[in-house]
């Protein structure tokens, strides 16, 4: 990886010599600070961040529930345009300064078994497990005191190395709706997991943004029939707008039977949890039928247990369990469906911030208050 002077890459556009950023110094501290920015190496570009997502895998990260990233820039959710880019970067990936792009999280080896077989999410060059010292996904697990310290996505620019996939987004497509292509990605992942066929009924339990999402990725994968679950009836209501053909208020005194009702007396062929919670995982398996699949997709947070009825709910009744992990082959996927704009997208994002509102957006989302629902950070807002 080589660094130049913001003067000297092969299209620099007006990179600016600082970049503001929001770091979390350690755990449970949220700052702002500004970091001199390098022109790119020759297979490298700079991002000039349009959008960011607030994904609820930031709040964990600052809480110390995944490892210890720190000092961090969070943000694994943006989009933007090209401010620089070197020579051999804008010859293989066909961009140019001032294109409009959507870049994936991951940062892929590309050479081991699980990147070989198309299942790059699970990339062994970012297995913490095995003790390495930081990871390959951008803005969650490589610190800032790896060079340039540009690996996050709240910030002005974000730096995108050679290994990076990088997609290349419709010139008309708002940034209000392309900031949710990384949320979409995870959905449609997901219904790739499930393995849905045309006319087959899905239930998704859990209308946070990215279960509302599933549902538009449902109909897009040609579901016969949607049902969402959840517990806001605002977020339910909106999910009927996403492709929805019922939904269900899991505090109800029976949700099973009212999916039952729902799919004309039957049970789901698939489920896709995407709550983050070890209820929401165990009703999935009530709701899915004998030889039905369930994509378990929310992260429940490190160490949190489950646990299933052996054979009552598992073996006698043939299920398959399919964790779906990040957004790998998702993107392309989630762009074509924005792209369309089936669906009210823009209603997705209720609240936008500015790099120092990110405290602020925490709170509201922790407290669920102003019914918040997608918040996003943009950079270039004023204080």
């Amino acid at each position: 990886m080589g660094f130049q002077t913001a003067t000297s890459a092969a299209q620099s556009g007006s990179l600016p010599s600082t970049s503001r950023q929001v770091v979390f110094p350690e755990r449970g501290a949220i700052e702002t600070a500004s970091i001199p920015l390098p022109a790119p190496g020759d297979d490298d570009l700079v991002l000039r961040v349009a959008l960011v997502g607030i994904c609820a895998t930031d709040l964990h990260l600052l809480a110390g529930h995944i490892g210890d990233p720190f000092p961090l820039v969070p943000g694994h959710e943006f989009v933007g345009e090209v401010a620089a880019i070197g020579a051999g970067a804008a010859r293989r990936r066909g961009l140019a300064v001032g294109d409009r792009v959507a870049v994936e999280m991951l940062l892929p080896c590309g050479g081991c078994a699980r990147c070989r077989e198309g299942r790059y999410n699970l990339c062994e060059a970012d297995d913490m497990a095995t003790g390495l010292p930081r990871g390959r996904q951008l803005g969650v697990n490589i610190p800032r005191t790896v060079e340039p310290g540009l690996w996050g996505g709240y910030a002005q620019h974000l730096w995108v190395p050679h290994e990076a996939i990088v997609h290349r987004l419709p010139t008309d497509l708002p940034w209000e709706r392309a900031v949710l292509v990384e949320p979409l990605a995870v959905a449609c992942r997901a219904l790739a997991r499930a393995r849905l066929e045309p006319g087959e009924s899905v239930v998704v339990i859990g209308p946070g943004p990215v279960g509302i999402l599933a549902a538009a990725a449902a109909r897009s994968a040609g579901a016969g029939r949607v049902v969402v679950v959840g517990t806001r009836q605002s977020r339910l209501r909106l999910a009927e707008r996403f492709g929805a053909d019922a939904t269900v208020d899991a505090r109800g005194d029976d949700p099973e039977a009212a999916v039952r009702e729902a799919l004309g007396g039957r049970l789901a062929d698939v489920v896709v949890e995407i709550a983050g919670a070890t209820a929401a995982q165990q009703q999935a398996v009530r709701l899915v039928r004998r030889g039905g699949r369930v994509v378990l997709a929310g992260a429940c947070g490190a160490g949190a247990p489950v646990s299933f009825l052996a054979d009552e709910e598992l073996l006698t009744r043939e299920i398959d369990l399919l964790p779906s992990f990040l957004s790998a082959g998702g993107f392309g996927p989630a762009i074509r469906l924005l792209e369309r704009g089936e669906h009210p997208f823009a209603e997705l994002v209720t609240h936008t911030v500015g790099l120092d509102g990110v405290a602020d957006a925490y709170a509201l989302i922790e407290s669920r208050a102003d019914d918040v629902l997608k918040a996003v950070v943009d950079p270039w807002a004023a204080a």
